[in-house]
């Protein structure tokens, strides 16, 4: 039989099964025995049938594939949360498509018009660096770590974030009760919100102990920039003790820094690091590091999407569930959960 005169009904035909079955495989709803399952398998496969879900899409107003937009692939922490982001929806009979924007806001524009136009059902969403305003989709659509810039206003958001302002102050305090006084920031601070908020962590615990915050504003997100802005400090001020750096890649480019100026780690000067990247781990002077919940912050997205997806298209965030949380979107309230850290610190 031909590819282009396949239909669901030849399928049923040729293994000798109703249509019903057939869609049941195929939608992944309803039950069926394991050995009709493999068999309605076989002969999809041998005769080359691929349903037709965008079709399927507008018949039902429920669409079958994700969009997951990334600003940068490359790092860790990002590229974990779209593979577990990626692997749950696979499991729910959702195909994704990923976008990597380089950080670059006309690109991600780009992304989001390109996953309209293929017709996704909802978005789960990690913005990139922008001082643009953020314009609203018609598809649901979920954030995770970054707030969007909308402005003054935060109107129809759905966020996933860990609390960073939290790991920012506990990260800074466990270097304050190793006896460091003078700690120093190394953080992109105009460059998002989570940089933002982990540098207001560290003011916070620096304030509170009557410490003054000093920040070394980096360029952007650089191994090579901290090492370059570390180079120059330390090779002038010799009574900084602690270092923040709001992630690893920060972090390794102050270790280099340190080693380079034979500056012991962390007997002369402590290093604490965010994220708890796979570069904490193999680093050759070990940093502590503050781990989020990427797991968790992956599920938790998922699943707000998905009461979206189950949800009319019309209403679709009308009401969000979460735990014991119920938050009215079509209310335009600002929807975040703030997920804890672990703080670990043995290399300090």
């Amino acid at each position: 039989m031909s590819k282009k005169s396949v239909s669901i009904k030849d399928i049923a035909k040729l293994a000798n099964v109703s249509v019903a079955t057939v869609s049941r495989v195929i939608n992944r709803n309803g039950k069926v025995a394991p050995e009709t399952e493999k068999k309605i398998l076989q002969v999809m496969e041998e005769n080359h049938y691929v349903p037709n879900l965008l079709a399927k899409g507008f018949r039902t107003q429920k669409f079958t594939t994700i969009g997951i937009i990334v600003p940068d692939i490359s790092i860790e922490f990002f590229s974990k949360i779209a593979k577990k982001v990626q692997t749950i929806f696979f499991e729910r009979g959702y195909a994704t498509i990923i976008c990597n924007t380089n950080e670059d806001y006309k690109m991600e524009r780009q992304c989001i018009n390109m996953l309209q136009a293929q017709h996704v059902g909802g978005i789960i969403h990690i913005v990139s660096v922008t001082t643009e305003k953020e314009k609203k989709t018609s598809i649901p659509t979920v954030y995770i770590d970054r707030e969007p810039a909308y402005g003054n206003t935060k109107k129809d958001m759905v966020l996933i974030e860990s609390d960073n302002v939290s790991g920012g102050y506990q990260a800074t305090n466990e270097m304050i009760k190793k006896g460091c006084k003078n700690i120093i920031c190394f953080c992109p601070k105009d460059k998002g919100s989570t940089h933002i908020k982990r540098w207001d962590g560290y003011c916070k615990a620096m304030e509170e102990t009557g410490g003054k915050p000093r920040l070394v504003s980096l360029d952007n997100v650089s191994e090579v920039d901290a090492y370059e802005k570390a180079i120059e400090l330390f090779g002038k001020d010799k009574e900084i003790d602690g270092v923040f750096a709001t992630t690893d890649l920060i972090a390794i480019g102050v270790l280099k820094a340190l080693k380079e100026l034979k500056i012991k780690v962390p007997s002369q000067v402590k290093v604490f690091g965010y994220d708890n990247s796979l570069l904490s781990e193999i680093a050759t002077t070990p940093i502590a590091t503050v781990e989020q919940p990427i797991e968790l912050m992956s599920e938790k997205a998922a699943e707000m999407l998905q009461y979206a997806l189950n949800s009319n298209p019309s209403d679709a965030f009308a009401c969000l569930t979460l735990g014991k949380m119920c938050h009215d979107i079509g209310k335009h309230e600002n929807v975040a959960l703030f997920l804890e850290q672990a703080i670990k610190c043995d290399s300090i």
